[in-house]
């Protein structure tokens, strides 16, 4: 984490809350169907595979994003050393 940019730790931070809130979710969908297997948990159980597929669906085109960008970019040059340092 030494290395890292502000924005990167916030975007881990951010990523970490995410991912936390959909296992609590899920658990709370198990736990309820565990105790009460009569319940209706239909809608949640719906509601937290939206928000999986939508996760999914951003983290897949940020790929093909980078994707496309590394092939579509023209190479670098390499920089000349400066002879007068």
């Amino acid at each position: 984490m030494r290395n890292r940019s502000v924005t990167e730790i916030m975007v881990l931070a951010l990523t970490a809350v995410v991912a936390l809130s959909i296992l609590g979710f899920g658990t709370a969908i198990a736990l309820i169907e565990v105790r009460d297997p009569t319940a209706d948990t239909s809608v949640a159980a719906s509601a937290l595979l939206s928000i999986i597929t939508a996760i999914l669906g951003a983290l897949l085109g940020i790929m093909a994003g980078r994707s496309e960008t590394l092939r579509t970019r023209p190479p670098e040059k390499p920089k000349k050393e400066d002879p007068d340092a």
